[in-house]
């Protein structure tokens, strides 16, 4: 048993100075030191370098985007720079059909964009009887034969379930007529409840940016009142 004991011991104590001997075998050497440091370094120029590579990246693309947004303004500016901005339409014929009462009267138009339009009825040659105006604000209606006139604004439009405004009206004016102007005759309709209208546009006669006078009529000594009741003088 105690020779057992005796070998048991040196044993072990050939493990430990065999671990010993191994620590100092694995201990990095200066040369070992100096190589992982130099990975090190590779590794982080390695990362910078990739960084650099996508900062250019990114810049090259919001350079890009930044070029696309620019191009798209300025085609935007050419195209509303050709854009159409008068009409002056002498000849069309206005047809106004108010429960089954029918009027039709030679009629005029002009039309600013973003000022307005005005549409001038003339029964007879030379005399306007009524005048429509539509500007930025909302719709009045002029009767000159009886002095009066009615206003409405695009809100109380809006509250009656008819939504428009100045750039409605041109969008409209743009698909409905100035695309239209190589026919002959531009027929626009509308109706609404008992009222039907129908114009009749003659192109022959229509001319384009041209400088149009579009200020208000002077209403000063006319008596306001409801556009309805203007309607009802058809």
């Amino acid at each position: 048993m105690k020779q057992q004991l005796t070998i048991i011991a040196l044993l072990t104590v050939i493990m430990v100075a065999a671990g010993c001997a191994h620590k100092k075998q694995i201990t990095p050497t200066p040369q070992t030191l100096a190589r992982e440091e130099a990975d090190r370094q590779l590794e982080a120029e390695r990362l910078r370098i990739a960084d650099s590579i996508a900062a250019a990246q990114a810049a090259r693309l919001w350079a890009i985007e930044q070029q696309r947004i620019a191009d798209s303004i300025a085609a935007a500016e050419e195209a509303k720079r050709l854009q159409i901005q008068t009409l002056n339409i002498p000849r069309m014929t206005v047809i106004v059909d108010m429960q089954g009462k029918q009027m039709s009267t030679p009629a005029s138009m002009k039309w600013q964009r973003g000022v307005g339009v005005t549409v001038s009825l003339q029964p007879f040659i030379g005399m306007e009887m009524f005048r429509f105006e539509l500007d930025r604000e909302g719709v009045t209606v002029i009767d000159k034969m009886n002095r009066q006139y009615g206003s409405i604004s695009y809100e109380q439009l809006a509250q009656m379930g008819t939504h428009s405004s100045m750039e409605r009206i041109d969008e409209w004016i743009d698909s409905h007529i100035i695309e239209h102007l190589d026919e002959p005759v531009i027929t626009l309709q509308a109706s609404r409840a008992n009222v039907s209208i129908t114009a009749q546009l003659y192109t022959s006669s229509i001319q384009k940016d041209l400088t149009l006078n579009m200020r208000a009529t002077n209403t000063t000594g006319y008596k306001q009142v409801a556009i309805e009741q203007l309607l009802q003088s058809f």
